[in-house]
């Protein structure tokens, strides 16, 4: 039997396909704001010039240098200039309108509820660790029928640590009642979810679902989803 009781997931990119969502938004946005007349090429154009400023600034925010309504402006203001466009409403309607469609339109990573379902059937917690904005993360919850499936969620957002901070893993184990020993995390980012969860002695698997080059020892790494059914 294993001794492990506790699951915390990530969710962008381990439950929840961000990339997915997040081009299915672009698509909607290009076509609704017209951007083509604003000189944009294509939504992929867009999306990919919007990829590296938006990576950029959440990793300031997750350092705490800039804040949620700074990130929020900034990843559309910044691709919008890099094109010529100078329009400060048309960045803030861009990042409202893409919020709502990359909630809602729902892209599951593939297996994963056939990885919930299971873990269910054996008895484990099933819990959430991720750095998103609350509302938002809300509603891809309901939007794909996550919140079905989990049992407490914890939003960087709602207890003030953002990963790799060790204090939302701590916190975390601690409202369900977990420790070290019978929990394990799971998630897609090396350096946010999987080192801080390993220099706490916590288990971890290592979902490399690009398959990334790495020099780290751990305790498992999978490359899909269904690989978790061998472990747990």
């Amino acid at each position: 039997m294993t001794k492990y009781q506790h699951i915390f997931f990530d969710l962008d990119n381990t439950l929840w396909d961000f990339d997915r969502s997040s081009i299915l938004a672009f698509d909607k946005i290009f076509e609704i704001f017209n951007l083509i007349n604003y000189g944009i090429p294509s939504a992929k154009d867009f999306h990919k010039t919007y990829f590296d400023h938006n990576n950029r600034l959440w990793d300031l925010y997750r350092k705490g240098e800039i804040d949620k309504d700074f990130l929020k402006i900034e990843r559309f203001r910044l691709p919008l200039k890099d094109y010529g466009i100078v329009d400060e409403k048309l960045s803030i309607d861009l990042g409202e309108s893409y919020t709502d469609y990359a909630a809602r339109l729902v892209a599951l990573v593939p297996n994963t509820m056939e990885v919930l379902n299971y873990l269910k059937e054996k008895d484990y917690k099933i819990h959430l660790i991720t750095n998103g904005f609350l509302e938002v993360q809300s509603i891809k919850m309901q939007a794909s029928g996550l919140d079905k499936m989990i049992d407490y969620s914890f939003v960087s957002e709602v207890v003030g640590y953002k990963k790799p901070d060790h204090r939302i893993f701590h916190h975390a184990m601690k409202e369900v009642g977990g420790n070290i020993e019978d929990s394990v995390m799971i998630g897609d980012d090396l350096s946010v979810d999987i080192i801080p969860a390993k220099e706490i002695g916590m288990s971890h698997i290592y979902f490399n679902r690009k398959k990334i080059s790495h020099n780290e020892m751990l305790d498992y790494e999978i490359f899909d989803l269904i690989e978790i059914c061998k472990i747990l």
